[in-house]
Formats: structure tokens, C-alpha cells, sequence
């Protein structure tokens, strides 16, 4: 693994997916008897919403993993069309409240975070399509390279005529 192929936008997308499962487990709507968690008041929408924190999380180990960009940046793609849908769904949930509830709690803005920065991090990083740093040298793979040879400067062509 190496770790130094990360991006700004795959670091992205791993802190909001962790912030979009981690509010899977916390209060999102208030009831009359205490909070409920998205797990305990959401039938399916809670398991397509994991999926997608885990599929942003995952990002990481692929893309230290991988020696050529192209797997992350297609990868980021599905991730980042997936972030939409979650964005989608949590902004259902949030406007159409489930039977038993009668408030929102914070998680609730927190998983709107989380599904929002997935969908920013996948942009960021499908922008991003280089194998490193500015500056450094590196050929597709990624591996570093003699820098590029000076372009030769040319006279420009004489007319035909003189």
C-alpha cells in the first residue's frame, strides 16, 4: 500500500462516509419516549445509506492500493453518483418524518453532511486524475521519471517566395 497516492478528495470522501455511518447509529428523530436511531426508524433506506458510507470508505484502501489511477477515479464516479442518491434519500428523510416520530435530532444533519461531502469528495477527486504531486515526474503508473527534455526552439519557416 501506498499511502502517498491519496488525494484531497479520497480523504474527503473516507471522513463523510465515516460521518454518514456514524450517524446511522445515532438520534435522528425525536418521539415521544426518547430518540430513535436511523436504524431503529428507517426499514431500508438505513441499509442502502450504510452501503454507500461503506463503499466511500473503502476508496481508501483501493486507491493506496492500486498502481495506476484509473480503478480509483472510475470508482470515485460510482461513489460520487451513489452520494447523490444518498443526498436524495436524506433530504426524504428529513422532509417526510416516519410514523412514530415528531422532531428531527442532530444526527439527522449529520448524515446530510455525510451524503453531501460523498458527493464532494468524488468530485473533488475525479478532477484530481493526476498520479502525483505537481512537480514530481511520474509516468501513468506512477512511478517516478527523468523530467521531460527541453522543447528545442525552432526559426519559424521562410516564405515561399523569398
Amino acid at each position: 500500500m501506498d499511502l502517498r497516492r491519496l488525494r484531497i478528495g479520497e480523504l474527503m470522501l473516507c471522513a463523510a462516509g465515516g460521518a454518514l455511518l456514524a450517524s446511522l447509529f445515532l438520534p435522528w428523530y425525536g418521539t415521544a419516549g426518547g430518540t430513535l436511531t436511523a436504524f431503529q426508524s428507517l426499514a431500508l433506506l438505513d441499509l442502502v445509506l450504510a452501503l454507500i458510507a461503506l463503499a466511500a470508505l473503502s476508496l481508501l484502501p483501493i486507491t493506496a492500493g492500486q498502481r495506476v489511477p484509473a480503478v480509483p477515479i472510475a470508482l470515485e464516479a460510482l461513489v460520487t453518483g451513489a452520494g447523490i442518491v444518498a443526498v436524495l434519500l436524506v433530504v426524504f428523510r428529513i422532509l417526510w418524518l416516519p410514523g412514530e416520530a415528531d422532531g428531527r435530532e442532530w444526527a439527522l444533519w449529520l448524515a446530510l453532511a455525510g451524503a453531501a461531502g460523498i458527493v464532494a469528495g468524488g468530485l473533488v477527486g475525479m478532477r484530481d486524475e493526476r498520479p502525483s504531486p505537481p512537480g514530481r515526474h511520474v509516468d501513468s503508473s506512477g512511478r517516478p521519471v527523468a523530467s521531460p527534455p527541453e522543447v528545442e526552439k525552432l526559426p519559424a519557416p521562410r516564405p515561399e517566395g523569398a
